[in-house]
């Protein structure tokens, strides 16, 4: 590829991996040409679509079908997509002269949104410190006015970027009992839900905004029964409903983000650092007493047995104090919580009946 300039580049194409291939591309008066190792194509920029791409839609995406194969190049670096953007050849393209004037526009408001930034900095340092006393309430204010989509666009950038570190496996009894029971506790729900099986002996699980819920075969493999496993999917479907994994990173990434969100002024790095041990987040005792009380009250909802769910807590605590478990490491235990979900147990489920989930063998293989 002699074309100037030269770009990274995800590559993806019918002999490329799902996920993408890392390449370069180039615009000149030829068109459109994109590398990946030893795999090269090109297009006459009439056949190419331009877009733009990434979560804060800095970057550009160029698509174009050859045959009955559909090319997709993303690039997502925002200096490389202006180069890109200033290439002669595509600067003079009705499509590039649309997208720039629509990208003027966002700068301007992200040039307001910093003003207002400077602006705040400057206050008196006693309104600073208001500010991060009152941080909970404020993480809340903001978390609540994040788009859905923006929300969901978080998780699956998550989930994208750890998906190469799980060996997930999507198939079989364990996978079918986990969507099966999902499908029950998520039935109405606002968000599309994502459930996957991790094989992990780690006892552990754990949801991503919007909707992707990950269990570990490990934590399979510790329940007793399809009700406990119910519990535990109960209760992270909850987070996910109550929003505390965007409200837990806003708090998480300190003053930067709560200015940044506030202002709308989501730039890639602060969404990088966002991402970045997303499954390491520890939610508030009140969040986790939150997402008991609701799942449980979910269960009830959904016809199923609740008792599965204090009786797997309670299981995995105990075996904390032998060693140390990943559930119970980002979802705090304490006697406070466990007796509270009991007595509510109690009182929710008196003269209530429940069909078991299974008859067949447990825990599934």
């Amino acid at each position: 590829m002699n074309s100037q300039p030269q770009v990274p580049a995800l590559i993806f194409g019918p002999v490329l991996p799902s996920s993408g291939a890392r390449g370069i591309v180039s615009v000149s008066a030829l068109g459109v040409e994109a590398a990946a190792g030893d795999v090269s194509v090109r297009a006459s920029l009439a056949d190419v679509t331009l877009r733009e791409a990434g979560f804060d839609e800095r970057g550009l995406e160029l698509t174009w079908t050859s045959g009955a194969d559909r090319w997709v190049v993303h690039v997502l670096d925002a200096e490389a997509a202006r180069a890109l953007l200033a290439t002669p050849a595509l600067a003079t393209t009705p499509m590039a002269g649309a997208l720039v004037n629509r990208k003027r526009g966002t700068t301007a408001g992200r040039s307001l949104g910093w003003s207002l930034l400077i602006a705040f900095v400057l206050l008196p340092a006693v309104l600073l410190l208001l500010f991060v006393l009152n941080s909970n309430r404020i993480a809340g204010w903001i978390a609540g006015r994040i788009p859905i989509e923006q929300e969901v666009g978080i998780g699956r950038q998550a989930f994208e970027g750890m998906r190469a570190e799980l060996t997930l496996k999507d198939t079989g009894a364990a996978y079918e009992a986990v969507k099966a029971i999902g499908a029950r506790l998520t039935k109405g729900s606002t968000y599309t839900y994502e459930f996957h099986i991790a094989e992990d002996k780690a006892v552990n699980a754990f949801a991503l905004p919007g909707g992707v819920i990950v269990v570990n075969t490990g934590l399979i493999d510790l329940t007793a029964r399809p009700e406990e496993l119910a519990g535990v999917l109960a209760h992270e479907v909850q987070h996910v409903e109550l929003r505390h994994s965007v409200r837990a990173m806003v708090k998480g990434l300190g003053l930067r983000a709560l200015f940044a969100f506030a202002t709308g002024d989501i730039g890639g790095s602060l969404i990088g650092e966002a991402v970045v041990g997303m499954t390491d987040l520890k939610f508030s005792r009140d969040d986790e007493s939150e997402a008991d009380r609701l799942g449980l009250d979910a269960l009830i909802e959904a016809g199923i047995d609740p008792s599965g769910m204090p009786a797997f807590f309670e299981k995995m605590s105990r075996q904390a104090g032998e060693a140390p478990i990943a559930f119970v490491s980002s979802h705090p235990a304490s006697a406070d919580r466990d007796a509270a979900l009991r007595a509510r147990l109690r009182g929710s489920a008196t003269n209530k009946t429940f069909t078991p989930l299974s008859t067949e063998p447990w825990p599934p293989r």
